[in-house]
């Protein structure tokens, strides 16, 4: 990796700063967590936590969708905090999780509490992945445990369209694999091990992007990384999950990884290639510009996330030192 590269995402923000010393330059435990810890107190991820409202919420004051109504805007907060790694028992961030907790219900669902979950499993998911991050204890996200892993279908995925439809969706499949792993690792489960190792498999056969009845590539759109990527699927949060799920980087894998090389500029860095994709309009898209520092950079500009994210799903797969 280039030493420029290296230096200009450790200086960036502490919250990429620790990531690379962990993951890129195998620095000793001491040393990458002094850096993890300044990431709740100082840049991006102080500056989310303090948008919080005191509702626990980060919503609009007139939410105009999802991503700024109450329980939406708490899912897209929490899952940007978990791409900064942030540190869930640290006192700033338990605060935070309390106030979601106490505060946050589903505006069509009241009075539904936010780690209850909700009807669309690419949403529960989400939840399920922030419950687990942020190691919640309540009864509500082992529920949604439970009833993803009786919506798994045949083929392995998950689709907010079951029952109408049967097979499963990428967009789906990745949130709700997401979920599954972080609350295994909080909350040990062999009937999750199960459905996860099924769900990556399900991935694995379509080598993260293709059909797997004529290998035509699904949606261009997953060609094209985004931070953050929401609930919107793309080839660098599904190789980046694998990569985090241990899953050895096969054959199968070759033509996303190959595209993941061709994204690199000459710099060495990987540009934002959406932004805030799957939000319903340009409301939720001016909201979170404002909200989600280090993670809104303009489309065709370099992105720290994802430059991180590439760079070590390559060396996961053995293609970079």
């Amino acid at each position: 990796m280039p030493r420029d590269v290296q230096d200009w995402l450790i200086k960036v923000d502490p919250s990429m700063e620790w990531q690379v010393l962990r993951d890129l330059q195998d620095e000793p435990k001491e040393r990458y967590l002094i850096a993890r810890a300044r990431v709740p107190h100082s840049g991006w991820g102080e500056a989310l936590l303090e948008r919080q409202r005191p509702d626990g919420s980060w919503a609009a004051d007139e939410p105009s969708g999802w991503a700024d109504s109450p329980d939406g805007s708490a899912t897209y907060a929490l899952s940007i905090l978990r791409l900064f790694e942030i540190d869930p028992d640290d006192s700033a961030v338990r605060a935070a999780i309390d106030r979601v907790h106490e505060g946050v219900t589903y505006i069509y669902q009241n009075p539904t509490p936010y780690f209850g979950g909700e009807t669309e499993v690419c949403v529960n998911g989400m939840v399920l992945a922030n419950a687990g991050y942020f190691h919640v204890e309540a009864e509500g996200p082992a529920g949604i445990a439970d009833r993803l892993l009786g919506q798994q279908l045949d083929d392995g995925g998950w689709n907010c369209d079951a029952p109408g439809s049967r097979r499963g969706s990428f967009h789906s499949t990745l949130c709700v694999l997401e979920g599954l792993l972080a609350w295994n690792r909080w909350r040990p489960d062999p009937r999750l091990r199960e459905a996860l190792d099924r769900g990556i498999e399900y991935l694995m056969l379509r080598g993260a992007m293709h059909r797997l009845s004529t290998g035509e590539i699904v949606d261009s759109s997953f060609l094209v990384p985004a931070s953050p990527p929401g609930w919107h699927y793309d080839i660098v949060r599904a190789l980046d999950f694998l990569r985090d799920a241990s899953v050895v980087a096969d054959d199968r894998l070759g033509a996303a990884l190959d595209h993941i090389e061709t994204l690199r500029a000459d710099n060495g860095r990987w540009q934002q290639g959406a932004l805030h994709p799957g939000l319903d309009g340009e409301r939720e898209r001016e909201h979170w510009a404002g909200r989600a520092p280090g993670v809104g950079e303009s489309v065709g500009t370099d992105s720290p996330v994802i430059t991180l994210r590439a760079r070590r799903i390559l060396r996961w797969a053995g293609r970079e030192a």
